[in-house]
């Protein structure tokens, strides 16, 4: 049974062969575009459960896809599926707050391991699945907490997960680590370091 439909937005060619390897292993479907706008057309058509954003595109960059989505009526349909985006750096996201109102879940710094990137995409989805369905949320009040605390508070709790669960893979094993055992060790690494990094940001 399929765990659901990914859409690969990434113009590098090793990432899109790698995208259909690992998350065809893992029990997805696959889908993958080259360019902002064919990510775009091909999420309008084929509906994907989530989208995994390459944050540098050659025609438009994370942001503006997001803004495209969440201001264009063309695109209305696309605004309840999660994205996460890819990159190698955060400083020059334009607008970090403006991305996570917009559908933004979570961002993965590179380099990234395979299961990291796996586990946060299947957490997403089972968290999406057992939301209930309900209208647009007012304006918060002055007194409540902006949105952008709540989705890092999401992103906080989605990474501990991944965690977790790499940690119980790699508690029980006692040979020496081959390079799947590796790449599991680099996840649990990086996630614990962007873990460090959005508690310390979050004071």
């Amino acid at each position: 049974m399929k765990k659901g439909k990914v859409l690969l937005v990434d113009d590098n060619t090793d990432m899109e062969l790698i995208g259909e390897r690992i998350f065809a292993r893992a029990g997805f479907d696959y889908l993958s575009a080259r360019s902002g706008h064919e990510g775009l057309d091909l999420a309008k058509s084929a509906r994907p459960d989530i989208i995994v954003l390459d944050y540098m595109l050659p025609d438009i960059n994370g942001t503006q896809f997001l803004r495209l989505i969440h201001s264009e009526a063309e695109y209305a349909g696309l605004r309840g599926i999660p994205v996460v985006v890819l990159t190698a750096r955060t400083d020059y996201i334009e607008d970090l707050d403006e991305c996570f109102r917009m559908g933004l879940h979570a961002f993965l710094n590179k380099p990234f391991g395979h299961r990291e990137l796996v586990n946060i995409i299947d957490s997403i989805l089972r968290y999406t699945q057992i939301q209930p369905s309900a209208p647009p949320s007012p304006p918060p009040a002055h007194d409540a907490p902006p949105a952008f605390d709540m989705r890092r508070l999401e992103e906080l709790r989605l990474i501990g997960q991944t965690i977790a669960r790499l940690s119980k893979d790699l508690r029980d094993e006692t040979v020496q680590l081959n390079e799947q055992q590796r790449m599991d060790v680099h996840a649990v690494y990086t996630s614990s370091k962007r873990l460090v990094a959005l508690l310390e940001t979050s004071v």
